[in-house]
């Protein structure tokens, strides 16, 4: 029964950043720095609402003044 839990719960393989792909265009920013705000504003995380609030505003510019 031990060897079952211990060998059975073991990595298949290593993850690498090389097998992340990642496209910043794929990402929706605004969309993401929204729900940090609600969390923040949940948890009253001042010092998250206060960094992430900035930082949708500028997303908000780059939506409407492309």
């Amino acid at each position: 029964m031990l060897l079952f839990l211990t060998c059975s719960c073991a990595p298949q393989r290593e993850l690498k950043p090389s097998n992340t792909i990642f496209h910043d265009s794929d990402r929706n920013w605004l969309k993401t720095y929204a729900y940090e705000l609600d969390q923040a504003r949940k948890h009253n995380d001042y010092e998250a609402y206060h960094f992430f609030w900035p930082e949708y505003l500028k997303e908000l510019d780059k939506k409407y003044n492309k």
